[in-house]
């Protein structure tokens, strides 16, 4: 019986050895191959921050009016060519050179959309959308 026991702890010893082994040359493959995707792998450029001037001063978003025309203002790159959509209106606009802008527009009973468009020098579009909600009775 001693020379089964011997046999058995030689046995695990060696088992033990390949089996720790061959989790360590995993390891080492996983590892490089980590660090070879890292390496490869391109970098992506941070987008820089652009300068939003379009902005909607008046009406606020989803405010509620029993008038049926407002005045939109805003402020928009200086000199900008600028589009106005609403249910009823499309406007083309260019703002001041301070960079403001104003525009009457008609409304139409219930939720009326209205988004201002500014074509940039570089043919690329800023878009602001508000909500304008018109109606005959307004709450108390």
């Amino acid at each position: 019986m001693r020379k089964e026991v011997l046999f058995a702890i030689i046995f695990g010893i060696i088992l033990g050895g390949v089996i720790l082994y061959g989790m360590n040359l995993a390891n080492k493959s996983v590892t490089s191959l980590k660090e070879e995707i890292v390496q490869n792998s391109p970098a992506t450029p941070t987008p820089t921050p652009t300068n939003n001037l379009l902005f909607i001063v008046s009406p606020q978003n989803h405010s509620v009016t029993s008038d049926k025309t407002i005045t939109l203002t805003g402020r928009a790159t200086p000199a900008a060519n600028l589009a106005v959509v609403s249910e009823t209106d499309d406007l083309i606009l260019k703002a001041s050179p301070e960079g403001t802008f104003s525009a009457q527009i008609n409304l139409i009973g219930g939720e009326n959309t209205i988004a201002v468009t500014e074509l940039k020098s570089d043919n690329t579009t800023i878009t602001e959308a508000i909500t304008i909600i018109q109606t005959i009775n307004l709450p108390e």
